[in-house]
């Protein structure tokens, strides 16, 4: 049992992240439809995405803080309920701030809940350091393959109901999971696997935050989470109308955004897979080569005509979006484990809330200020580039610990 255990557990992380990150990832689906309803600017829409994203990021501490003092099993639980309680608030809006209130701030509380911590909490007591980073991607994997599904759904929904009826029925199936959750063996699930070190069975507490925050490992991951996020994030949300203002077919749209997020959880798990073997360095560095170059074939696509740059900005802005996740995760479990790791993650994870936060709304304004995304593009490559840096850096420091 103790073997196929973990991959339980991965599967678990991968149904939750089905289950509430995908309807998260699935704004830029809703936001023409949201644009016709409130008629507000781009960047007082992208501000209710922001708003979730901030959150989430902020909200890590208090996740890990509820790991280290109480146990996993109150993060699922609690993050689904506040999933569907703010997907049905979302239904009823009848004003901006509703959104903010609902999608902004209740579903970015639930999404803090059921992120990184829990995956890293979790499967950082089962997994040992050579097989960490797969199943983390697997388990970050969950958004992408979700939106292969929820992409296309969303869109046929909102296109034949509205998109208050899309909510509802999002509310309604986060709503399913949390019976589910409740009677689930969590204390065998939080024992963990004999050998391996975890938050509430270590005899060395290992660094305390205030350790932590004194070294450049900790700004390392911190910097390079809230640079990723603010290239990936400055654009995805606008990625469904940038297409539309182009000339494609909403459905034909939906379809290649959904096939990136298909794409995703296969860069994930290939790049980790890469780094687990040895190669953390170059798995990071080649996976910030794809996403700068994804957006440089984004940039040549003017119109329909332009169909083969579309396609390969889906293949590797797709292929690599979320594979620094995984990869930051890894690093800083294996750096961290003991006591306090809950909070120092959940500290690291505040520069990745901090930067999905300004991407996503600079990128509105930005959009708003110019009436183009020449300045978009720009933002989210030189964003990536630098992000390279930091994460190269303690990618680097981790390989020669290893080979000694």
């Amino acid at each position: 049992m103790n073997r196929v255990l973990p991959w339980l557990l991965v599967a678990l992380c991968f149904a939750i992240g089905v289950a509430s990150r995908s309807v998260t990832e699935s704004f830029s689906i809703f936001l023409p439809a949201l644009e016709r309803e409130f008629s507000g600017s781009r960047s007082a829409l992208t501000l209710i995405y922001s708003l979730t994203l901030v959150i989430n990021g902020l909200g890590a501490p208090i996740a890990g803080w509820i790991v280290d003092r109480f146990g996993v099993r109150m993060l699922p639980i609690l993050g689904m309920t506040l999933t569907a309680l703010a997907t049905a608030s979302a239904s009823f809006a009848t004003e901006l701030w509703h959104l903010y209130l609902g999608i902004g701030l209740v579903m970015g509380t639930g999404g803090a809940m059921m992120g990184g911590i829990l995956s890293a909490s979790l499967l950082g007591r089962w997994f040992p350091a050579r097989r960490l980073g797969v199943a983390l991607a697997v388990a970050w994997s969950a958004p992408g393959v979700g939106a292969i599904v929820v992409y296309p759904l969303t869109e046929y929904m909102i296109a034949v109901h509205g998109w208050r009826y899309a909510y509802l029925v999002f509310s309604i199936s986060a709503a399913v999971f949390v019976p589910l959750l409740l009677v689930l063996p969590w204390r065998t699930i939080e024992r963990g696997a004999i050998g391996i070190a975890h938050a509430r069975a270590s005899d060395q507490p290992g660094m305390t935050v205030g350790e932590a925050v004194r070294e450049w490992p900790f700004w390392a991951l911190t910097g390079s989470f809230a640079l990723t996020s603010v290239g990936v994030f400055s654009l995805v949300p606008q990625s469904m109308a940038y297409l539309l203002e182009r000339g494609f077919e909403g459905g034909h749209a939906a379809r290649a955004l959904a096939i990136a997020g298909f794409l995703t959880p296969l860069g994930m798990v290939g790049f980790s897979w890469l780094a687990d073997r040895g190669g953390r360095k170059l798995a990071a560095l080649l996976a910030y080569s794809c996403s700068v170059s994804g957006v440089g074939a984004l940039a040549m696509v003017h119109g329909p005509a332009d169909e083969l740059w579309l396609w390969v900005y889906v293949l590797l802005f797709g292929g690599s979006q979320g594979s620094r996740g995984p990869m930051i995760s890894t690093l800083a479990t294996l750096r961290y484990r003991g006591a306090n790791f809950g909070r120092i993650y959940g500290a690291i994870c505040i520069g990745m809330g901090l930067g999905c936060f300004f991407g996503a709304w600079t990128g509105g304004l930005l959009h708003d200020w110019t009436g183009g995304y020449a300045a978009v593009l720009m933002l989210s490559a030189g964003s990536l580039a630098l992000a390279a840096v930091f994460l190269g850096s303690e990618a680097g420091a981790r390989e020669r610990i290893a080979a000694r």
